[in-house]
């Protein structure tokens, strides 16, 4: 066999390799990003006016990839089992709604409604842009 057939094979072969590895090493990053959110401490609804409750959570992103919070909603099931949607999210302090993997950040969200609404322990659901859901009990004062 002639050199060069020789020098042709072993480079494909080199050439096929890389791009194995590079397809199994693509498809593996893209597979472990995900996003985990953990609520820290109590989350607590409070009166914010005649008929304003704000909600006071802090989320801390357990994950591997980026979540943001902007545009997230929390929807929480009052005494007689409606669900009453919280939005709005601002930074409760200074602070960037986008969380990088093991980010936290407290979150103000306001929702027409009255305290008296809630039962304590209400079943509360954040619903991000994106898609991810993540569930938790909220406490009253």
């Amino acid at each position: 066999m002639p050199p060069i057939v020789t020098v042709i094979i072993i480079v494909a072969a080199v050439v096929a390799a890389a791009l194995a590895a590079y397809f199994i090493y693509a498809t593996t990053a893209r597979g472990v990003r995900q996003v985990s959110l953990t609520v820290i401490g109590q989350p607590t609804l409070y009166a914010a006016g005649t008929n304003s409750v704000e909600l006071r959570v802090t989320f801390k992103n357990d994950g591997t990839a980026d979540v943001d919070l902007a545009g997230s909603v929390i929807v929480v099931q009052d005494k007689n089992k409606n669900a009453v949607t919280f939005s709005n999210a601002t930074p409760a302090v200074s602070g960037n709604l986008k969380l990088s993997p093991g980010d936290s950040v407290a979150v103000r969200y306001i929702a027409n409604a009255t305290l008296d609404q809630f039962p304590d322990g209400a079943l509360a659901t954040l619903q991000t842009a994106d898609g991810y859901q993540i569930s938790f009990a909220v406490a009253k004062p």
